[in-house]
């Protein structure tokens, strides 16, 4: 082999004794995409048990590598195979299934490849990324605010004959998959496990790989990584929503063992999404914001276990960032949610309060008891209005082009025709989906205009208000809004009089 650079010097590649990598892949053909479900990477963490000042192992069984991109992709093709082996599945099967996303593209793919059409039920908290990936696999998805696993059960039920609901809650096959293959492989790759942290979505990996891990060593610590808000373990916490996706609940799901959990460790959304993007910049495994939660888990339960050297911890880290590229791997989105600050710039104006914008125009306050055409009445020439109840706290907001949005881009059910958007509806039932606020008197104090700024990066509009601390509940008092606009105007007055000041000079 020549040097490229300096075709007279011979590389020192060309030893072959230097360069005996080959491939696990090369000279072999595979029959489909489906071949390289599991058998995922067991990756030893370098920085971040350093950094952390543990001096046991840490392992993550990185699922974000299957085909799909999570662990998923395991328990769609165990479900598929085992509705085929059971003959239900036939020439006219179409798949159903209620999902938070990564089942539902598993699902997906799993289909496509067999010539089937699969109907993808979700609700309206997960991200675009996850809609846009199981569509492109030709996937129907409906997102709705009702229950997807309702919805789902409606279809299910209304075609028993065609259509295969494989229920990743309630399937057998889900646990045994990962029992069968993701248990054996930790085992098989690393031996002794002292502790294994994980999610629970619907609880198939922890269920079927922890018992697993406890028949070989049964001193194994099985760990769950609970999201604040989460009640499924934590049940005498307050339950409140959380931003985290795929893990959490209210309801222990029943292919759940939940007899074989050591303990549980409450993990924030803040420490979550901080972890995460920690994980992809120090280990480079490029990893979802749930994998953060199970990461910041898997280091509470290192220290409250004193687990020390010759321990070892595996993680599971059961999707990848694809699916939230515009969250919590966004700058921006973490600054909105007050994860992060915003840069440093050293323009003037940045670092002023937001209480010297002059927010000239104004929008329309209206209740919750509005129906969609009452509100359009009230927003005559302005786009945007804010919900509130009859208290005046905050509900959320709607805009015209939302209302468009939903009106051109209709629920449609299998074999029923495209819904017409019904302006009679209630407000609340079509309220925009990521609308951010913006305290006054955040935890962080009053917010600057160039945090401001960064959020309207990401958004058309950020309502302004009070936080209102109660015993029972916090809430959120609006008082207007702020769009691009008011910022450049600002931006522009602003210079303008720094320039005259500068003139008198």
């Amino acid at each position: 082999m020549f040097n490229l650079i300096n075709p007279k010097q011979k590389s020192p590649l060309s030893r072959k004794e230097t360069y005996v990598w080959k491939s696990p892949y090369a000279c072999k053909v595979h029959n489909s995409i489906l071949d390289f479900v599991g058998n995922t990477p067991l990756v030893k963490l370098n920085r971040i048990p350093k950094d952390y000042g543990l001096s046991c192992e840490i392992y993550a069984k990185c699922e974000f590598m299957n085909p799909s991109g999570s662990s998923k992709d395991r328990i769609a093709l165990a479900m598929l195979k085992d509705a085929e082996q059971g003959g239900y599945i036939n020439d006219d099967t179409e798949f159903v299934e209620a999902t938070s996303g990564n089942t539902g593209i598993s699902v997906a793919l799993s289909a496509t490849l067999l010539g089937k059409k699969a109907h993808i039920i979700m609700s309206d908290k997960n991200s675009a990324e996850k809609v846009n990936t199981m569509r492109a696999l030709g996937a129907d998805v409906v997102v709705t605010t009702k229950s997807p696993m309702q919805l789902a059960r409606e279809i299910k039920d209304a075609h028993p004959d065609t259509v295969v609901m494989l229920d990743q809650f309630e399937n057998s096959a889900n646990p045994k998959v990962h029992y069968d293959t993701t248990g054996m492989e930790i085992i098989d790759a690393l031996g002794k496990v002292d502790a294994l942290v994980s999610g629970v979505g619907t609880g198939g990996t922890l269920s079927g790989a922890g018992h697993r891990i406890k028949e070989k060593y049964p001193k194994c610590l099985i760990v769950v990584a609970e999201p604040e808000g989460s009640t499924m373990f934590n049940v005498h916490s307050k339950n409140h929503s959380f931003l985290v996706e795929g893990i959490g609940g209210s309801n222990i799901p029943i292919v759940m063992d939940k007899s074989i959990v050591s303990d549980y460790e409450v993990v924030s959304d803040e420490e979550s999404f901080l972890m995460a993007r920690e994980v992809i910049q120090k280990e480079g495994l490029l990893c979802g914001g749930s994998s953060g939660a199970i990461m910041a888990a898997a280091i509470k339960t290192a220290r409250k276990n004193k687990l020390g050297a010759g321990h070892r911890i595996v993680v599971v880290l059961p999707d990848g960032m694809r699916n939230y590229m515009t969250k919590f791997v966004t700058d921006q989105w973490m600054e909105a949610h007050l994860f992060m600050d915003p840069p440093k710039h050293t323009m003037r104006w940045w670092t002023k309060p937001i209480n010297d914008l002059t927010l000239t125009h104004t929008y329309p306050i209206i209740t919750d008891a509005y129906t969609c055409s009452e509100a359009l009445s009230e927003m005559k020439n302005v786009n945007i209005a804010i919900v509130a109840n009859s208290k005046g706290w905050f509900v959320g907001a709607i805009s015209k082009d939302n209302f468009r949005n939903l009106a051109t881009n209709p629920t449609k059910l299998p074999s029923q025709n495209s819904e017409e958007f019904n302006f009679n509806d209630p407000v609340t039932d079509h309220l925009i989906k990521d609308c951010y606020k913006l305290a006054k008197n955040g935890k962080k104090g009053m917010p600057t205009i160039g945090l401001l700024s960064r959020m309207l990066d990401i958004t058309p509009f950020v309502v302004i208000g009070q936080n209102i601390y109660d015993s029972e509940e916090d809430h959120f008092l609006p008082e207007s809004v702020a769009t691009g606009d008011d910022i450049l105007d600002y931006i522009f007055s602003f210079n303008n009089k720094d320039q005259r000041y500068t003139n008198l000079i």
